[in-house]
């Protein structure tokens, strides 16, 4: 039982491709999103986006191969690409000022994330000389944590700014044209509004994280075939499956007067 999910990861390995597993996990947050809709309204919602933002910064460190490019893509797309959906979500059926009150709690959610992690790793770390099984196995944990949540100050900087920028500009778009089309086209507001947002989020990140800020600039084949134009065309076939759900949240909204 102690193996069972690390055995589930290493079975995906072997039976799975990236493709299928990148859709199962879009199906899985779908499914997630309308439930807590239905059930917590824009609470549960705000609770999804915290996760998802922060989840989504620990996958981006895990590269994955699709057929369809020759270069490593860095995983993540899908969580933060769900999270521009969750905000269309809730400017929809709440008002953009709701859906920043989401942007706002996942930019402290990421913060609080750190601030936690890097605490609890700063402890005096136990001797392993003469230690038992148990600590030398938790020192082994402490090392991959120490990779997981201590990011370089450049990679965190990059991406609370590209993450803050491209939500609020998600919101402002989508409600402009909201406005512009007097509530109709709802297709077309997210549509646009995901995609204009998205671009912004992914080059803005990439650009300050792996270009400004970084001693050793990625060339520029490597930045936009790996970080950006992978990632944009991923985000593209998500924003057009996600439109269908956009619909489908009417069914699923709670009461608009009370969150």
């Amino acid at each position: 039982m102690d193996n069972f999910i690390c055995e589930s990861i290493y079975w995906l390995q072997q039976h799975t491709s990236s493709e299928s597993l990148t859709i199962i996990l879009f199906l899985v947050s779908a499914f997630i999103i309308l439930a807590l809709l239905k059930f917590y309204g824009a609470f549960g919602l705000y609770v999804y986006n915290a996760l998802a933002i922060t989840i989504a910064n620990i996958q981006v460190l895990r590269f994955a191969h699709y057929e369809s490019f020759s270069e490593p893509v860095a995983l993540g797309t899908v969580l933060i690409t769900s999270a521009f959906f969750v905000n269309d979500i809730l400017s929809e059926h709440y008002g953009p000022e709701v859906a920043k009150k989401s942007v706002t709690l996942g930019f402290w959610a990421q913060l609080v994330v750190i601030v936690w992690m890097v605490l609890a790793l700063g402890h005096p770390l136990i001797p392993l000389e003469g230690a038992t099984e148990a600590v030398k196995e938790a020192h082994l944990n402490y090392e991959a944590m120490m990779q997981l949540f201590s990011p370089s100050l450049r990679i965190l900087f990059a991406s609370l700014v590209a993450y803050f920028i491209s939500q609020w500009l998600d919101i402002i778009v989508f409600n402009r044209l909201r406005q512009a089309t007097h509530n109709r086209f709802l297709w077309l507001r997210q549509n646009i509004a995901m995609l204009i947002a998205g671009v912004l989020d992914i080059v803005l990140f990439s650009i300050l994280a792996w270009v400004i800020l970084s001693e050793k600039p990625l060339s520029t084949t490597e930045l936009w075939m790996t970080y950006i134009l992978s990632a944009q065309i991923t985000r593209i076939i998500l924003n057009i499956a996600s439109t269908p759900l956009m619909y489908l949240s009417y069914a699923c909204v709670r009461s608009k007067t009370k969150i």
